[in-house]
């Protein structure tokens, strides 16, 4: 999200915040909370009573100009002009670039399927704390149906969101009527230093009993590009039954440091409040191995043929995997078999390559991957070398392949 990089100028109380009382004491708070953190350092905790008070605010400000628009054409107009209303109570920010406490993000307001997105940013150390919500038109009003705004500042408990994308999808069955909306949130919590930070995506069911929070998960990502992260959300077409479908993918750590990087794959189905996590879990079948390593058996039990790896998966699986691909995965004799070697680090011997295990993993077009056996010695039938195998891949077409 695009930030304005101004600081609330509270040094003037004229004309102008008078015509807008909600605007004066939306720049009032902010000003308390900049005078609050003057020369914030990494320990500054966040002012939690003004940045509770700021999101309110700026949400009710925002909502109050919401609700004299009649004309959906409007809505471009009306960002643009909350932007500029906001740039008028704002000066250049003379704090240190990591601070941002009393700044404000840009306002962006979105109508897609008859639903308003609203996002709104507050500044904080290092980045800004996102705010989203939705808004449905009745009686002719537009009324806010669902929210994603933090409100808990504890050290252990906040987690600060730049928001990338917010997608708001409506179930829509002919003769029916209108079924539940759906509110998919993919971001991540920035920092001062790196580009590994955790990434969150959080799907929510809203209808009229209220909102539920169905899928609620975090990662640490690579966030390489403005595009480093991207889902979609949504249901097969003309399947009015299938469920509601997610997808998100977005670039992580590789078990082996000189691979570096993989795209993750998260592929859910929401039923009802059944959420279930299914193909393609991985992209390729050394990306399969991977996240077979390091999800519990929980997960990589359901992607396994039998329990004949378990052990396997018991000894090998720990809070840090570990170590080293060797060569190129191998196509097997048997159609559809892959060899993927691997040989994980030894904790107990300064975490030096201990031999390589052999992992047998079945591969069904288009990214269905089954773990079929482990053993400590290669197959006979598992020779050709197939460099092609271990390409990067994505299942979108903007993320860009890492350099």
């Amino acid at each position: 999200m695009r930030r304005l990089g101004l600081v609330v100028f509270f040094s003037l109380a004229g004309a102008l915040y008078a015509q807008d009382p909600q605007l004066e004491a939306l720049r009032t708070t902010l000003a308390t909370m900049r005078a609050q953190t003057r020369g914030a350092g990494f320990d500054t905790p966040v002012p939690a009573a003004a940045m509770t008070k700021v999101k309110q605010q700026l949400r009710d400000w925002i909502e109050s100009k919401l609700a004299a628009v009649q004309d959906d054409e409007a809505i471009p107009a009306l960002e643009a002009q909350l932007n500029q209303e906001l740039q008028s109570i704002a000066v250049a920010n003379e704090e240190p670039q990591e601070s941002r406490f009393g700044t404000l993000g840009e306002v962006s307001i979105r109508l897609e399927s008859g639903n308003i997105t609203l996002t709104t940013s507050v500044g904080i150390l290092c980045q800004n704390d996102d705010s989203a919500y939705v808004y449905q038109k009745k009686a002719g009003r537009w009324q806010r149906i669902w929210a994603s705004e933090q409100q808990g500042y504890s050290e252990e408990g906040y987690k600060p969101q730049v928001l990338i994308q917010v997608d708001v999808w409506q179930q829509r069955t002919p003769g029916q009527g209108d079924g539940p909306i759906y509110v998919m949130t993919l971001g991540n919590q920035w920092g001062c230093a790196s580009t590994w930070h955790p990434v969150y995506y959080r799907v929510w069911r809203v209808n009229s009993s209220g909102s539920k929070l169905l899928i609620d998960g975090d990662q640490t990502a690579w966030m390489r590009t403005g595009t480093y992260a991207v889902g979609r959300i949504g249901q097969k077409p003309l399947v009015n039954k299938a469920p509601v479908d997610v997808l998100i993918e977005f670039t992580v750590a590789s078990v082996d440091s000189g691979v570096h990087n993989r795209e993750a794959v998260l592929h859910f189905l929401i039923d009802g409040d059944k959420v279930r996590r299914v193909a393609p879990v991985a992209l390729s079948p050394r990306d399969f191995v991977d996240e077979w390593l390091t999800h519990d058996w929980q997960e990589s039990g359901g992607w396994s043929a039998s329990e004949v790896v378990h052990p396997w998966h018991r000894k090998l699986h720990a809070e840090r995997v570990d170590g080293t691909f060797r060569g190129t995965t191998k196509r097997c004799q048997t159609p559809g078999l892959w060899q993927v070697a691997f040989a994980p680090n030894d904790e107990h011997a300064n975490y030096a390559d201990q031999k390589p295990l052999y992992f047998l993993v079945q591969w069904r077009p288009p990214y269905h991957f089954t773990m079929k056996e482990v053993r400590a010695e290669p197959w006979r039938g598992c020779t050709q070398e197939a460099p092609e195998a271990d390409e990067w891949r994505g299942v979108f077409s903007t993320p860009q392949q890492p350099q």
